[in-house]
């Protein structure tokens, strides 16, 4: 009998570590067969999942010995938390592991943005020499405007601080005591919009947060901000920035996450021929180091849940 499901990638070192003392099945795409998936965890003890197995309360009801589910990841939206709580399955993760890369991720793509020199690739190639029209700019001494204060936002702060800019926060589910705000202004969400040359948004595809970024919020942003999207896909209306891009109202924009997974033609029209941006496939917490830190974390808190 199965005691641990597996169904998405992990790092091979956490899987074999399971498998000295547990009955694993480790099968990476599992996550997308449902009825597969259903099967599998009829009798197994904990599932270990990234981003893409959605645990809702279906699978949930399959699963009759379910006692854990770690996930592999700093998304938690494919998770039906209050399901889970109330069939007693206890959830563990590790998005602290996965902080730094996000945090690289979102400087990199801020960096990149606001130069703007890192498209003329082909120009180049080509026997162009478009330097007047590539004369960007620094993010040395602007503003980095982060909402949600996760652990990848704070790294992304930590970063900006180091290289001069100054860091302001938002975040609806944090108290002004939490000592983040020791670290971060804190603002209301329209000055921060308003007020940032670099918007980062970290918040969960939670429904209450759905389009918070919508055509109202942002015609708050600065003519010439850069927009960056590492949360749940739909929070920010991913058809308003494209347009605003499309008509220089914003000087590039950043998504790492959509509200369709992955895109068809239906949902990535919108994105064509649209200049200064970046679209990657929910990637800016796996590097090769964030992917063994945060495996290693899960198999420690699963053996825990197991063997308490």
């Amino acid at each position: 009998m199965v005691d641990i499901v597996i169904s998405e990638f992990m790092h091979k070192n956490a899987v074999a570590d399971l498998s000295r003392d547990f009955e694993v099945q480790y099968e990476p795409t599992l996550g997308s067969d449902l009825p597969s998936l259903s099967r599998a965890v009829r009798r197994a003890k904990a599932l270990i999942v990234r981003d893409r197995t959605v645990v809702d309360i279906p699978l949930i009801a399959h699963a009759l010995d379910l006692r854990v589910i770690g996930q592999v990841g700093a998304v938690s939206d494919n998770i039906d938390m209050l399901g889970c709580e109330a069939r007693g399955v206890s959830i563990v993760r590790a998005p602290d592991m996965m902080a730094d890369a996000v945090g690289e991720y979102v400087i990199a793509s801020a960096m990149m943005l606001t130069r703007g020199a890192y498209f003329a690739t082909r120009d180049v190639m080509q026997g162009k020499w478009p330097r007047g029209h590539l004369v960007g700019r620094e993010i040395g001494g602007r503003t980095l405007g982060l909402v949600g204060l996760d652990f990848g936002a704070r790294a992304a702060a930590v970063r900006a601080q180091a290289l001069g800019m100054r860091v302001t926060g938002w975040d609806p589910f944090l108290k002004p005591t939490h000592p983040v705000w020791n670290d971060v202004e804190r603002v209301e969400f329209d000055a921060l919009l308003s007020g940032s040359d670099v918007v980062s948004v970290h918040l969960p595809a939670r429904p209450e947060l759905l389009g918070r970024l919508g055509t109202v919020a942002l015609a708050k942003l600065k003519p010439a901000a850069v927009l960056i999207s590492v949360g749940g896909g739909g929070v920010v209306d991913a058809a308003t920035v494209a347009n605003m891009l499309s008509t220089g109202r914003l000087r590039g924009a950043a998504f790492d996450g959509f509200e369709t997974e992955p895109l068809n033609s239906e949902a990535g029209w919108i994105y064509a021929a649209v200049p200064n941006l970046i679209l990657t496939p929910r990637i800016a917490d796996l590097t090769l180091e964030s992917h063994l830190r945060s495996s290693a974390a899960i198999v420690v808190k699963v053996r825990g849940a197991l063997n308490p």
